[in-house]
């Protein structure tokens, strides 16, 4: 069994410097055993020759001296003696060898014993021995220890600084082994990577000439594997990609007929996936087909030379996994190997194939059969010439099919080229795509027809449009039928599209189809009819949003459903865009069939003009039976009772002045009526200058005692228009007199002249202000109508007819009214009248002139 750290080996660095500090570690335990021995052996015989000379010169100075027996002093020798360091021991001995005293050394000295102790004669202690006077013996036992600890620390030492030298010797080696093995990893990780997808860059070549052998070594086989192993990834790849690929199944099959390899295709074509098929007998996919039939038929078939095989081609009906057959074409080759032979089938489903035989047949039948002509034009060939035409195109055109087959389908033109729809047909023929085009042609007897030619171009597989095919229809009667209802529906439109009424056209299914301009003026509602599905019930919800109160239509619904037969208008009242009363008729569909049909008419001038009739008839009848009242009653008064002359001559007055007022009133009457008769045919126009006009207009309304001041700046007095003098004399007095009777309190009335425009041509403006009552804006809008007067009240005279004289005395001239006014604060009312091209330059040359005249 392995050790586990087996299957890791260590790094050869790390083994190397293992093994150095192992040999290191020996080294150093030999060493340190024999310096051990021999340090013991010099400590040894130092301490011995020193234990002789302390022998020897104790000996010679105790002769001196007097040993006396054992218990008395001792000698100052000994005393001496017994203080030295490692001294163990003293023993006198007499001349007969006998010991006369011990003496034993210690911390406190030497001290006599009786005996010495035990061990004082082995090993660890050394003796020396020294004659004394008289025969005598000292016996001088040291111990060694004291050299042994010297000797110890200067072996401590030498181990010390060996182990030192060891270890640098150590870390010296480590880096040149660091150094020198560092191309190792590189060339490892190099080789591990030989192989690999990746490109490999070179291995490194430091180091040792072995290193940048086996470096050069490991490129080259590294680039000869690399090549290798794309050469077979490539071919794998390709094999790979033709199995998968190839539509047909490919089985492999061994001596016993049964699978042993199978292509991703097996699963569309057997309906099983590749492993299952692994092991099956050729049997069970292709019935019948046994070892024995696959080795006749392919000893029956085609031997290949080049491979040494056989090869067997035959159509069967195989069987899927689920038991279906379907039909197949089969190819079986064999090859006899050393160990059997071995069978390779490839089995392609012809289902598909025997099906566009089929169509094809079909499609051809069917090309024969087919009411529509269809002719093909091969376009490679120069011409384009025509290579099928089927009999349904001869039928329509007169031509036989030799007749027509290498020409060109221009023959049915017969020279009428101008025609929009061949351009349409060359550039589809030019950028290879289909066209539908309708075509005047010509049969052979040179009878027109209109053919409805489609034309579809048939590409080849490099995309290169190759064959065109057209299908011809003859919509002679269509075509007749299609521009008589298009005369009929371009009438019908410009009668819709310049109507004043607006027209509404729901279909059958009640969607939007149809609205003309008129009603998307009218409402402002701008339906798209092809964009949006707009419903009846989006209508209706939408056309009420504009009427009064959102609700006073009937709805369209309701309205069908109540099918009125009469046609009786209904009226509408809108609020927007702009206010409008409409009168809608419903049209609506019977039996489901047809369409709905919405009419509608603008009636608002004809309902405003009932309403200012109505108005006017009762508002002129009103100011005329008062003043007529008047004269009639102080006539009668005057006809049947006596009355005093001062009181006579006052009814006379009244009656005069009465009469006055119908004639003025029936006066301003007539020249309305007369105006808008004529609409400025008795007109009178001449050169008047702007001055005269002015003071003419100021000076007509001066009244005698009244202290309040018209204040003029006509800065263009001098300026000449060619106006009617009268009428503008009477629009102008219009305007002062409103100014006079609208203030009542007093105050000052300007007239100035402005410049400015009208519709972008020069004009010059007459402003008449007042400081009277003023008007709110609802009285501002109604100003201009017959009768509307701004004081009700009867207060302040007036017939309520002067501002529509001004308005269309003015805008019979081209200038207009503009009127501004301001409840309490006052009125000011500008006359804008044009001006001709010689005005133009008097306007700018007049210099200005300030009149101020008192009424």
């Amino acid at each position: 069994m392995k050790p586990p750290f087996a299957s890791r080996p260590w790094p050869l660095r790390l083994q190397l410097l293992l093994l150095m500090a192992g040999v290191a570690l020996v080294t150093m335990g030999l060493l340190h055993r024999m310096s051990v021995l021999q340090l013991d052996a010099t400590a040894q015989r130092v301490a011995a020759g020193q234990a002789q000379r302390l022998a020897e010169a104790t000996a010679a100075a105790l002769s001196t001296e007097f040993v006396g027996p054992a218990g008395s002093p001792l000698p100052a020798v000994l005393r001496a003696v017994g203080a030295l360091p490692g001294l163990h021991s003293l023993t006198l001995r007499g001349a007969d060898g006998q010991a006369r005293r011990h003496f034993v050394g210690g911390a406190g000295g030497l001290q006599e014993a009786v005996a010495l102790p035990p061990g004082a004669a082995d090993g660890d202690f050394v003796q020396a021995r020294a004659g004394l006077g008289l025969g005598g013996t000292l016996v001088v036992t040291l111990s060694p220890e004291v050299e042994r600890e010297q000797v110890a620390g200067l072996h401590r030492q030498g181990m010390l600084g060996l182990a030192l030298l060891l270890a640098l010797m150590i870390a010296a080696v480590h880096a040149w082994l660091h150094r020198a093995l560092a191309p190792l990893p590189h060339l490892l990780a190099h080789a591990r990577r030989l192989g690999g997808d990746e490109p490999q860059a070179s291995a490194p070549a430091a180091g040792s000439a072995e290193f940048a052998g086996l470096a050069r070594a490991l490129d080259e086989a590294s680039i000869a594997l690399r090549s290798q192993l794309q050469a077979l990834r490539h071919a794998e790849a390709r094999t790979a990609a033709i199995l998968q690929a190839t539509p047909d199944a490919i089985l492999g099959l061994d001596s016993q007929g049964r699978v042993a390899i199978a292509n991703p295709a097996v699963t569309s074509v057997l309906g099983l996936e590749p492993e299952q098929a692994l092991g099956l007998p050729l049997e069970a996919l292709l019935p019948g087909i046994d070892a024995e039939e696959a080795a006749s038929r392919t000893e029956q078939g085609l031997y290949m030379r080049a491979s040494g095989s056989r090869l067997a081609r035959f159509e069967l009906n195989a069987r899927r996994h689920d038991g279906t057959e379907f039909p197949a074409e089969v190819s079986l080759s064999r090859v006899d190997a050393a160990d059997g032979a071995r069978y390779a089938c490839v089995v392609r489903d012809v289902t598909e194939q025997r099906m566009t035989f089929s169509m094809l047949n079909l499609y051809s039948r069917a090309l024969e059969c087919t009411t529509n002509g269809v002719v093909i034009s091969d376009m490679s060939l120069p011409g384009q010439p025509v290579f099928y035409a089927n009999p349904a195109f001869c039928r329509i055109t007169g031509f036989e099919a030799g007749e027509v087959i290498g020409r060109n389908c221009a023959l049915l033109q017969r020279g009428d080229t101008a025609q929009p729809e061949l351009d349409v047909l060359r550039r589809a023929l030019q950028v290879g795509e289909t066209a539908t085009v309708v075509l005047r042609n010509y049969r052979k007897d040179g009878t027109l027809f209109f053919n409805e030619l489609a034309v579809a171009p048939v590409t080849a597989l490099d995309g290169r449009v190759q064959h065109y095919v057209g299908i011809v229809n003859d919509v002679t009667e269509r075509e007749r039928t299609r521009l008589a209802i298009a005369e009929r529906s371009a009438r019908l439109n410009a009668v819709f599209d310049l109507s004043p009424d607006g027209f509404v056209v729901f279909d059958r299914r009640g969607r939007l189809v149809y609205t003309n301009r008129a009603f998307d003026a009218m409402t402002g509602l701008g339906f798209d009819a092809a964009g949006e599905a707009v419903t009846i019930e989006t209508f209706d919800r939408r056309f009420a949003a504009l009427c009064d109160g959102g609700g006073s239509a009937r709805p369209l619904l309701q309205a069908l459903a109540d099918d009125d037969t009469d046609d009786a208008p209904e009226t509408l009242h809108l609020v927007r865009p702009v206010r409008r009363v409409l009168a809608r008729v419903v049209r609506g569909q019977r039996a489901a069939q047809g369409e709905t049909i919405l009419f509608f008419r603008d009636i608002t001038q004809e309902t405003e003009v009932d309403r200012m009739k109505s108005e006017f008839l009762t508002t002129a009848a009103h100011e005329l039976r008062t003043p007529m009242v008047s004269v009639f009653g102080f006539t009668e008064l005057l006809l049947h009772r006596p009355v005093s002359e001062g009181r006579r001559r006052d009814m006379l007055e009244t009656i005069h002045r009465q009469a006055s007022l119908l004639i003025n009133m029936v006066n301003e009457l007539l020249d309305l009526a007369r105006i808008e008769a004529r609409q400025g045919k008795d007109m009178k126009r001449e050169p008047c200058r702007v001055g005269d006009l002015v003071e003419q207009a100021v000076a007509g309304l001066m009244v005698h005692g009244d202290d309040r001041r018209v204040r003029v700046a006509c800065r263009h007095a001098a300026l000449t228009l060619h106006v009617d003098p009268e009428k503008i004399h009477r629009a102008l007095v219009n305007v002062l007199s409103n100014a006079y009777k609208y203030s009542p309190a007093g105050g000052e009335i300007t007239l100035c002249t402005l410049d400015g425009e009208v519709d972008g041509a020069p004009a010059l403006g007459v402003r008449i202000a007042d400081h009277g009552i003023g008007m709110t804006p609802e009285q501002t809008r109604r100003v201009f109508e017959r009768f509307f007067r701004a004081d009700p009240s009867g207060n302040i005279p007036g017939t309520g007819l002067g501002m529509s004289l001004v308005k269309e005395i003015v805008e019979l001239h081209g200038g207009r009214v503009v009127l501004e006014s301001w409840l309490g604060e006052g009125t000011q009312v500008t006359l804008w009248l044009p001006l001709e091209a010689d005005a133009t330059v008097a306007r700018l040359q007049a210099p200005p002139q300030h009149l101020t005249h008192d009424a």
